[in-house]
């Protein structure tokens, strides 16, 4: 909040809701909207480590589990009103009994776009957990509620960013002393279980409410030959570059709507296809109907879908029989930049290699 002098110099000015804004104060315009859209594009792209993934959902379920209670659909009972009294968690260490509400889906989205943004302005390769760290308090401290005898003690005095930042390094703490529990929910999750690991999970399900609630029953559930069985085909699909086989075991699944971890394995096989296939491109939006028009060609399916893409400035995702094409039109002026990214299976390939061929697309 503004000092007094501060305030009287605001009153005392001129009101920009009469005169509208100052054009020698203002603030100028740094960025126009084809840049910022390109930008977005790239922040997109950036890539982020596994660890980063266990770790978002680490500080989405501290803040979350509860041994007695849904805290989500809890009105009434909350740490802040006696819930946790006489449970086995109820520690100085916990995060559990330090917090009334829950977070959703949405602050962990937000995490990992944030932290994308934060790592391409750093121009950083790759999003860490540290990149995750420096954001997370900013990101959560407005979106929850704390229990008052906890956020009012020294040297926090009420003060929910501090607070946040205690919390989260508390977080990481226990997220790197879980870490060998990651490792064995992802041997359960690559069908390579060791004799020893449901034992392990077993130990530390007693004082970890993540371990208890999410990665042991996970790993149980993956507990048969069959899943094991898929897993080290697909590994070995990957490991011999079969993009044919990869999307043949992907489409199989979509249509087996029982298979134990049926959306990793989906998900697997789409990164990997990705990986294995994916291409990016560049043009002037000057010649956006050469390209729309020499893609219909040839895959008749996505003559609509491409020239509803390139019509305005907008990002977009297609999909098709073993292609996904994600496209950015950063604006629609002659010399706007467009960008078009290829992956998928076989067809991925074949449409990568037609855009190869035309002479006015760059391949980056």
């Amino acid at each position: 909040m503004p000092s007094s002098n501060d305030l009287s110099l605001i009153l005392s000015g001129k009101d920009e809701k009469y005169t509208g804004y100052d054009e020698i104060i203002e603030v100028p315009e740094i960025l126009n909207i084809d840049a910022l859209m390109e930008i977005w594009y790239y922040i997109n792209r950036m890539k982020f480590k596994t660890e980063v993934n266990n770790y978002i959902h680490a500080i989405i379920r501290e803040f979350t589990l509860c041994a007695r209670v849904d805290k989500g659909n809890s009105e009434k009972l909350k740490p802040s009103t006696g819930l946790c009294s006489g449970c086995h968690f109820n520690t100085d260490k916990s995060i559990c009994n330090k917090i009334d509400s829950i977070l959703s889906v949405r602050v962990a989205k937000d995490l990992l776009r944030y932290s994308k943004a934060l790592a391409w302005l750093l121009n950083i390769n790759d999003v860490d957990i540290n990149i995750v760290n420096s954001i997370a308090p900013y990101v959560i401290s407005h979106r929850v509620k704390y229990a008052s005898r906890e956020l009012e003690k020294a040297p926090y005095w009420g003060n929910e960013y501090e607070f946040s930042k205690h919390i989260i390094e508390d977080v990481r703490k226990r997220f790197v002393n879980r870490e060998p529990c990651y490792d064995i929910a992802n041997r359960f999750r690559d069908g390579k279980p060791e004799d020893k690991d449901l034992e392990i999970l077993k130990n530390h399900a007693k004082n970890d409410l993540i371990v208890k609630y999410d990665l042991l029953p996970f790993s149980e559930s993956l507990k048969v030959k069959k899943y094991s069985k898929l897993a080290e085909k697909i590994d070995k699909s990957v490991k011999s570059g079969d993009v044919e086989s990869l999307s043949e075991i992907r489409n199989n699944l979509i249509d087996d709507l029982e298979f134990p971890n049926r959306a990793y394995l989906i998900n697997w096989c789409d990164q990997e296809l990705y990986k294995q296939t994916v291409s990016d491109f560049t043009f002037r939006y000057s010649f956006h109907k050469e390209v729309w028009v020499e893609i219909a060609a040839e895959f008749p399916s996505l003559d609509l879908p491409i020239k509803q893409a390139f019509s305005k400035r907008q990002t977009k995702q297609i999909r098709a029989e073993e292609i996904l094409i994600e496209t950015n039109v950063t604006g629609t002026e002659e010399d706007s930049i467009v960008n078009i990214q290829v992956s998928g299976g076989a067809n991925a390939l074949k449409l990568r290699s037609l855009l190869e061929n035309l002479e006015f697309i760059k391949k980056e």
